[in-house]
């Protein structure tokens, strides 16, 4: 089985889990981790290890690179299990779409395609009104 965990300080994983729900229509395999929401720091140890078998493949994403709850998945790292870091809704998204479809996960392919969305609007939408004060 293919399964997407999120993984995040506090909060933002259920946040994003909740979105890629209601984007997506639920997923089966999509769990979120909050880190350290009490503090404990060995939780997130245990949770690792539950969350995670031989037999699937993961995908794992994560909020910061060099963050400790990236880290903590570091050691997992595997053939099957995919750590990616720097989360933002367009790769979640991507991601799983294609484990919901059946599809194959092109990694790097999505990567660049997540990076493309981060954007200055205000540098775009200037570019915009020069170009349509031209026609």
């Amino acid at each position: 089985m293919k399964k997407i965990i999120v993984a995040t300080h506090y909060t933002l994983a259920k946040g994003f889990k909740e979105t890629l729900d209601y984007l997506t229509g639920s997923v089966d395999g999509v769990q979120a981790i909050c880190a350290y929401v009490n503090g404990n720091n060995q939780e997130l140890a245990k949770t690792i290890g539950k969350q995670l078998n031989n037999d699937d493949e993961c995908y794992i994403l994560t909020d910061l690179n060099y963050g400790s709850v990236n880290q903590a998945f570091y050691p997992y790292m595997s053939s099957k299990v995919h750590l990616i870091t720097g989360i933002n809704l367009p790769l979640a998204l991507e991601i799983t779409l294609a484990v919901k479809s059946g599809q194959a996960v092109n990694i790097p392919e999505i990567i660049t395609k997540a990076k493309s969305q981060i954007m200055y609007v205000n540098a775009f939408a200037s570019v915009y009104e020069e170009s349509s004060k031209d026609e």
